[in-house]
């Protein structure tokens, strides 16, 4: 058997075993739930020492709840002092030991036992090799398995086939447990994990005396073929309802074991059966629904929530007849408020395979939506108030700036007809020059803090005109389409698509290197379709935005305030895509329908 990381050459097959400390630990916590001390135990050999930078890569995640120590460069009778002198709530967790710090080898045969009698705490093991010495178990490979496959390669060997051309497999691990160590250190073998098996227990009546019992019973059911048939008959159908009875509790059993997890789940749980009946729920069920467990069990589930939507039985009905179905967010308008839940319904069969009722996972996450849309009002406010500000620097700007440095210009032409040297005209006139592209300057700058066409004109001439004014400005070819555009259309919704388009360009032109813009704004049924799409040099999109992308997020933020979606595609040397879809209210749509209804 060959260990999971071990390097081997390319004509060498077997089993792969990994060791499972993490799994391992697991089970410990489920025998001894107080443990706080980890203890790990290996030897100085380079099998031991790789098996124990494995171990520790697995326990990483444990290194925060637990204190995990390890004893590796000890010499053994160093090692079994310490061993004795361990503090409570510890356990340990015994890996390879082949040689000590002196360079004494050991085999497992003796290091096993030695460490298990010197240990005060519980020995927990990683490897088969350590079972039958005093060790508790572990997950572990399994012997028998892996004594099939190696026989199985070693035929196939024999037959001529080479080792290389056979597949190497990997060892599966199973919990094995030794029965006299958990009665040693009173361990309930209930706690173990599912499926584990235990080795060395103690046999029953029957296990012991079945070869003295076997004869008899055969006496006894010899002589009973010779009783009439009618006897034989009583006594077929007495084995049969023995046999129906043990299929019950078997059922029963197991049905009592997922009540047991419903329970005792960290979770919001419910258990009903085929008629909606509470079969179990968890103390986590109860708390967010202030019920008391004794006073719904039996009950439908509706009696106790008469306000439920018919929709969610709907859902029940779907998830007793095969599905699994669960949403993330689902809101709930009650008579005391409305509550938003977090839920999954699953159907559980019974042991004939068919399907006995209903699981229901639910959380109430109210809280969290409530401070979502305090977040997103917050953000809506922010932007609106940025607006505003933006409109009224606007106004600032155009009406007082711009009609003072206009009046500038006139006086200075004035002052040009004026009789006066050649010099000081020259100077005038540069002056006047300047003077104009400041005026031009300061108006357009007015133009992109607030666009007086999107309030008047609307949505498609304030983004041509943007269009045009940005293709003159930096001697880009923008080409704008416009296709079925309502006539009407919100402030928020004009104003977000119009700031997008802005952001979009000016960073094209900035940052792409391109000379050919497209644009295209298309209103449909359902939402308005804003496209832009430059043919630059591209860029990485995660990149991007991680990198404090703002205009980018800028953009996802103005579109998720009014419930659209945005998509921005762009590799570099590729170019870059931006397509944004902002659904149409229900009263917007009813009212461009209307207006072309009647211009029809």
């Amino acid at each position: 058997m060959l260990p999971g990381n071990l390097k081997v050459d390319d004509d060498f097959t077997g089993i792969e075993a990994d060791v499972a400390p993490a799994a391992t630990l697991e089970a410990a916590l489920r025998l001894q739930p107080d443990t706080k001390h980890v203890v790990v135990v290996t030897g100085t050999s380079p099998f031991d020492r790789q098996q124990e930078a494995e171990v520790k890569d697995q326990l990483k995640t444990y290194e925060d709840r637990f204190d995990i120590s390890y004893l590796t460069d000890f010499t053994m009778p160093a090692l079994l002092e310490r061993l004795k002198h361990l503090p409570s709530h510890s356990v340990i967790l015994l890996g390879g030991f082949g040689r000590d710090a002196e360079g004494s080898q050991f085999s497992t045969a003796e290091s096993g036992p030695m460490i298990v009698s010197a240990a005060d705490a519980p020995v927990f093991s990683l490897n088969d090799r350590h079972l039958n010495d005093g060790e508790i178990g572990g997950d572990v490979s399994d012997p028998e398995n892996q004594g099939k496959t190696i026989g199985a390669m070693a035929i196939r060997i024999l037959n001529g086939e080479k080792p290389q051309n056979i597949p190497r497999s990997e060892a599966a691990n199973t919990y094995i447990f030794d029965w006299r160590s958990l009665k040693r250190w009173g361990f309930k073998e209930e706690n173990l994990p599912p499926g584990s098996i235990v080795l060395n227990r103690e046999l029953t009546v029957w296990e012991a005396y079945k070869w003295y019992l076997i004869p008899a019973i055969s006496l006894i059911l010899l002589q009973a073929l010779l009783i009439t048939g009618l006897i034989w008959q009583r006594a077929r159908r007495r084995e049969i309802t023995r046999a129906l009875e043990k299929r019950t509790t078997e059922l029963q059993a197991r049905e009592e074991l997922l009540k047991n997890f419903v329970k005792n789940v960290p979770a919001g749980v419910a258990m009903l059966d085929r008629e909606m009946r509470y079969l179990q729920v968890s103390d986590r069920w109860c708390a967010d629904y202030g019920v008391d467990a004794s006073q719904i069990l039996g009950h439908s589930h509706y009696e106790g929530l008469p306000d439920m939507p018919n929709r969610w039985r709907e859902i029940h009905r779907r998830a007793l007849d095969g599905e699994t179905l669960r949403c993330d967010e689902d809101r709930w308008d009650r008579k005391n408020g409305t509550t938003w839940v977090r839920w999954e319904v699953r159907p559980w069969a019974n042991g004939d395979g068919e399907i006995a009722g209903i699981l229901i996972f639910a959380e109430e996450i109210t809280r969290r939506k409530q401070a979502e849309e305090a977040l997103l009002g917050m953000s809506r406010r922010l932007i609106e108030s940025q607006e505003q500000e933006r409109s009224r620097i606007g106004r600032e700007l155009h009406d007082d700036i711009n009609q003072r440095l206009a009046l500038l210009v006139v006086d200075l032409d004035r002052l040009d007809q004026s009789d006066s040297a050649n010099g000081l005209h020259d100077i005038l006139q540069e002056l006047k020059r300047r003077l104009m592209e400041i005026a031009a300057d300061v108006q357009a700058l007015s133009h992109r803090l607030h666009s007086s066409k999107l309030d008047y004109l609307g949505l498609a001439v304030a983004a041509k005109s943007l269009c045009r004014e940005i293709g003159e400005m930096h001697h880009v070819r923008i080409d704008f389409t416009q296709k079925d555009m309502p006539r009407t259309l919100s402030k928020e919704v004009g104003l977000c698509l119009f700031r997008v388009l802005q952001e979009a360009l000016q960073n094209a032109v900035k940052y792409s290197g391109t000379d050919h813009i497209e644009v295209d704004l298309c209103g449909r049924s359902a939402d308005i379709r804003l496209r832009i799409r430059d043919f630059g040099r591209g860029f990485n999109v995660d990149e991007a935005i991680g990198a404090n992308g703002l205009g980018l997020v800028s953009m996802r933020e103005r579109v998720n305030l009014v419930t659209g979606e945005i998509l921005i595609k762009s590799q570099p040397t590729a170019g870059t895509e931006i397509v944004v879809q902002v659904p149409l209210s229900e009263a917007g749509r009813a009212t461009e329908a209307a207006s072309r209804a009647g211009a029809a």
